[in-house]
C-alpha cells in the first residue's frame, strides 16, 4: 500500500515530468494520460467549483480504479502527480505566469488536441458544478475553442469548425488565456462551495426536561442540551 506523501506544490523539473511520464506508462499504459493531457486536467481540477477528491483526481490520471491500493501505482507516481495537480492550482490562484505543458510535432508546431481534452475530462467529472459559467459570453468562447482543439482528431465530433493552419499558434494561446479566465470568473463559485453549510433542524427544539431525541433516555438537559 502507498504512503500519503506531504503536498507540496513545487513545480516538477523536466526531468521529473519525464519520470512522472514513464511511471504512467508502466502503471497503465492503456488508460494513464498523457504529460500535456494531464496538465490540461489539472487546470480544469483546479477551476471546478466542485473538489475534486484526492482518489478520484489520481484515478482518472492514471487510469486504474482505487490507485492507492494498487500495487501498481508506487508511492513515487503518486506523489509526482499531486505535486503537479498543486502546482498548478497555486499558479492560478496566485495569478502567477502560467505556461500550459503542450506537446509538439515534428515541425517544432504546438499540438493542444491532448491539453483540450485532458481538461474537458476535469470538467465532466462534475458538469454541473460549472453552471456557473452558462450565460457568460467570455467563458462560453473560451469553452467552445477548447471544444475545438479537443475534437480535431476525434472522427465522431460531430460538425466543428476546424482549427485553420494559419491560426494554430494564435489560437492556441488564446485557448490557454480563456482557461485562465474561466478559472478566474469561478473564483466565487469555488469559495461559495467552501462556505460551511447552516444546519436547519426541523420542528421543535426539545424541552430541557424532555427525554433527548437522540434516544439514550436522558433527559435532553443532561444529553445534547448540554454541549
Amino acid at each position: 500500500m502507498n504512503t500519503l506523501p506531504t503536498r507540496s506544490s513545487t513545480p516538477l523539473t523536466e526531468a521529473e515530468f519525464d519520470e512522472l511520464d514513464r511511471l504512467l506508462e508502466q502503471a497503465e499504459p492503456d488508460e494513464a494520460m498523457l504529460i500535456d493531457q494531464l496538465d490540461g486536467f489539472c487546470v480544469a481540477v483546479a477551476s471546478s467549483p466542485q473538489a475534486i477528491p484526492d482518489e478520484e483526481f489520481l484515478a482518472e490520471a492514471i487510469g486504474i480504479a482505487q490507485p492507492i491500493q494498487s500495487p501498481e501505482v508506487p508511492a513515487r507516481l503518486v506523489e509526482l502527480l499531486r505535486r503537479h495537480r498543486y502546482s498548478v492550482a497555486q499558479r492560478l490562484a496566485q495569478g502567477d505566469d502560467f505556461s500550459a505543458v503542450l506537446g509538439q510535432d515534428e515541425t517544432g508546431t504546438s499540438v493542444a488536441e491532448p491539453w483540450a481534452a485532458g481538461y474537458l475530462r476535469g470538467l465532466n467529472l462534475y458538469p454541473d458544478a460549472w453552471s456557473a459559467v452558462d450565460g457568460d459570453e467570455v467563458c462560453e468562447e473560451a469553452l467552445d475553442l477548447i471544444l475545438r482543439f479537443a475534437c480535431e482528431s476525434n472522427p465522431d465530433a460531430g460538425e466543428v469548425e476546424p482549427i485553420p493552419e494559419d491560426e494554430r499558434d494564435e489560437l492556441v494561446d488564446m485557448m490557454i488565456d480563456g482557461a485562465l479566465e474561466i478559472h478566474a470568473r469561478l473564483a466565487p463559485a469555488r469559495e461559495q462551495a467552501l462556505k460551511p453549510q447552516t444546519v436547519r433542524h426541523e420542528g421543535p427544539r426539545p424541552g430541557r426536561n424532555d427525554p433527548c431525541p437522540c434516544g439514550s433516555g436522558k433527559k435532553y438537559k443532561q444529553c445534547h442540551g448540554a454541549q
